[in-house]
C-alpha cells in the first residue's frame, strides 16, 4: 500500500504516550523529550518512571531532570539504589518536592 502524506509515524509519539500513560501531562511529556535528545526512549521511562516510584509528582520529577539533566544517563541500577536509600532515610517524595522548592528559592 502507498503511503498517505501525513500520516508517517512521528519521531517520539511512542515515547511521549509511554510517559502520559504514566501521569505526565502532554506539555511535560514534551518537556521531557526535549532534555538530552540523544537518549534512547528506554532511559528517559526508566529515569521518570523511578522519581515517579520515588513519590514525586510528574511536575517535580521534571523540575529535577531539568535542574540536573545528568541523571538521565546514571545507570538505572545506580539511580534505583540512591532512591532506596532516600527511602530507607525516611524522605518521601513530599519532602524531595519541597526541599527542591526551597533550593529553587534560596
Amino acid at each position: 500500500l502507498p503511503a498517505l502524506p501525513g500520516l508517517y509515524p512521528c519521531r517520539g509519539c511512542g515515547e511521549a504516550a509511554a510517559l502520559r500513560a504514566m501521569g505526565f501531562s502532554e506539555e511535560q511529556a514534551r518537556r521531557l523529550l526535549g532534555l538530552q535528545p540523544q537518549l534512547g526512549p528506554q532511559r528517559r521511562e526508566a529515569v521518570a518512571a523511578q522519581l515517579l516510584l520515588l513519590g514525586l509528582s510528574g511536575e517535580a520529577s521534571l523540575r529535577l531532570l531539568e535542574r540536573n539533566p545528568g541523571l538521565l544517563q546514571m545507570p538505572t541500577d545506580r539511580l534505583q539504589e540512591r532512591a532506596r536509600e532516600l527511602q530507607r532515610l525516611g524522605l518521601d517524595g513530599g519532602r524531595v518536592a519541597r526541599r527542591q522548592s526551597r533550593d529553587e528559592e534560596g
